[in-house]
């Protein structure tokens, strides 16, 4: 691309749809795959295998999706083409990708069986490579489609938009395409939308200069010398923590709707609902105190807040002044919105600096590597989240009779994001 031109609106906007179509997909994945294939009993709908499997299934899918991540960068920072080093990947990559995610909702066997169990690992395994095949490039084209700090904060704002609306999407559209159409139905449109979503960069963005910026590094030298980095080392030890935090609450969001706000099961989408919205809101504003304060500064002064916000959770119930306990538990949930945004938007310019500040060192450019060693870490520090999950319920309880679990989870999560603040205080970059 040309750097010192501005980008078009159409080039951000077109580039930023992309990510609404990951979003969704995943999002359809870890919420309907366990219930489609091992449905609650007394509902009228088949079960296709033992339900003590599939949790390793989905485990089996998530290790194939977090080992490949480095790997495919590396193909991708090393590979040469006429339409670049990244747009082949998603060319080619987004029907597979689409294809292995509708045939997940087509198992081979009528009934409980084993078979079902095995076809489900293998489409889980092929819909998790292709997505790495498809997402960890496309990430790695922020940082070429422009060297400005303030471009790059609008394309990422823009991904995270369209990331909020391909959860929107996946949360509210999945659930209408089941109940009136079946589950069949619903991977079926949903794949087309994704597959739309994900063309739209293809469409729009062009690949310059590859030649001169490809990476001579093995795939070894090229993870090692990405950790040799310091800032990167501050800034991943930071994001690990802070989605760590993130994960490990809304994990337990149905549990603190329904046992601290006192709702029930089917007041848990339209509780969170509004907070996606005022994420979407304050995208703008995070936009505009990152390009005037830089980055860091709006990442730190933001999730401050939103460490503030975890730790009032436990409050809910107790506030003064007649406030009931469901409209407690949603001021937080609207407050914590707005910092929200901030973990949506701004990491990926971020990523896009430190490719930056690695080629002054090396004199290669491994965008790939980068979003893909992000990649992996993110998942490692959810796998790790859940975990600490199940450990903290089982251990403290999560019930209105024995609710000390859930009580814990805002302070715990406040602890996690206070550690990986002070540990992002030592990131250099500024801008």
């Amino acid at each position: 691309m040309n750097q010192s031109a501005k980008l078009p609106l159409r080039l951000k906007t077109m580039y930023g749809v992309g990510s609404g179509g990951s979003a969704l997909v995943i999002l359809a994945i870890g919420t309907w795959t366990i219930y489609y294939y091992a449905p609650p009993l007394g509902r009228g709908l088949m079960t296709y295998a033992p339900i003590a499997l599939l949790g390793t299934a989905m485990m089996i899918g998530r290790v194939v999706d977090a080992l490949t991540d480095p790997l495919i960068a590396q193909w991708s920072d090393r590979t040469r083409s006429r339409w670049g080093r990244r747009i082949p990947f998603i060319l080619f990559g987004s029907l597979p990708l689409v294809l292995s995610f509708i045939l997940i909702w087509t198992p081979p066997v009528k009934g409980d069986s084993l078979v079902n169990f095995f076809y489900l690992v293998l489409m889980l395994g092929l819909f998790f490579l292709f997505y790495t095949i498809v997402v960890v490039p496309y990430a790695a084209l922020l940082p070429e489609l422009t060297s400005f700090p303030k471009e790059r904060i609008e394309l990422a704002t823009w991904q995270g938009f369209f990331r909020i609306m391909g959860l929107s999407i996946g949360f509210l559209g999945s659930s209408f395409l089941i109940e009136r159409l079946g589950f069949k139905a619903m991977a079926t449109v949903l794949g087309m939308v994704v597959l739309v979503s994900l063309y739209c960069p293809v469409l729009v963005v062009r690949e310059r200069n590859v030649h001169l910026r490809k990476s001579a590094f093995t795939f070894r030298q090229s993870v090692i010398q990405t950790f040799k980095n310091k800032p990167f080392r501050y800034y991943i030890s930071g994001y690990m923590f802070f989605w760590f935090a993130f994960t490990l609450l809304t994990t337990g969001l149905s549990y603190i709707v329904t046992v601290l706000m006192g709702l029930g099961e089917g007041d848990v989408g339209p509780t969170v609902a509004p907070s996606l919205v005022i994420v979407v809101l304050s995208l703008p504003l995070i936009q505009r105190i990152a390009s005037w304060k830089g980055k860091k500064f709006t990442l730190v002064l933001f999730l401050a807040l939103l460490c503030a916000i975890f730790f009032l959770i436990p409050s809910i119930g107790h506030w003064p002044f007649g406030i009931s306990r469901p409209l407690q538990g949603r001021i937080l949930m609207g407050l914590a919105g707005i910092p929200i945004a901030t973990l949506f938007a701004l990491p990926n310019a971020m990523v896009a600096d430190l490719v930056d500040y690695d080629e002054k060192v090396t004199g290669s450019r491994r965008e790939a590597m980068y979003f893909g060693m992000q990649g992996l870490m993110l998942k490692a520090s959810i796998a790790l989240s859940v975990l600490f999950f199940g450990f903290l319920f089982r251990t403290f309880g999560y019930s209105a009779t024995e609710p000390l679990g859930i009580l814990l989870l805002g302070p715990m999560a406040g602890a996690f994001v206070l550690i990986g603040l002070l540990l992002f205080s030592r990131y250099p970059i500024t801008t």
